[in-house]
């Protein structure tokens, strides 16, 4: 095949695939996934011994823009500075944290379902993935989301951290009128 028949190929092909999504009333969302960098917010935890401080780095992402009274769906992950006492299979530790609402709306959510996808050696860093959320936003302008307090759960002992001081803004969203 010539290559100006394999570019009129595609081309023809990309046409059709537009055609097809506007004649069934497909739509591509209008607002994408802002993601931003890891934040490091720091935690005392309890729940295994003497409190200990521990440095997590918080990832959210979140949609970019929203229209008004929608729901911004929120994910989360983190890197925590506690290591693994020993292996732990994936799967084995599950965790919760919270997300305060900042500048144009303001309360909490709950982030659920965090766990370690893969095993973690003994010795290496506690990550969690798979954290999930969603906030109904009904205010216009610029929403933040900070992360709060957290907990995890790792063979039946449950570690709770309390967040010191003020933690950074993890990520926003724009609401729009």
């Amino acid at each position: 095949m010539r290559t100006g028949s394999a570019r009129t190929l595609a081309r023809s092909a990309l046409i059709v695939c537009a055609a097809a999504t506007a004649a069934v009333g497909i739509s591509l969302p209008t607002a994408t996934a802002r993601s931003t960098e890891a934040v490091s917010v720091d935690y005392t935890c309890t729940g295994f011994g003497s409190p200990i401080a521990l440095i997590a780095q918080v990832t959210v992402d979140a949609p970019a823009s929203i229209p008004r009274g929608e729901t911004a769906p929120l994910h989360m992950t983190l890197a925590t500075s506690m290591t693994a006492p020993l292996s732990l299979p994936a799967n084995q530790v599950t965790g919760t944290s919270s997300l305060t609402l900042g500048g144009a709306s303001s309360g909490t959510t709950a982030i659920t379902g965090m766990t370690n996808p893969a095993p973690i050696t003994a010795g290496k860093p506690i990550a969690l993935t798979g954290g999930t959320a969603a906030a109904q936003l009904d205010t216009p302008g610029t929403t933040t989301f900070t992360p709060g307090n957290m907990s995890f759960t790792a063979m039946g002992i449950t570690v709770n951290c309390t967040v010191n001081g003020t933690p950074p803004i993890a990520a926003s969203t724009e609401v729009t009128a």
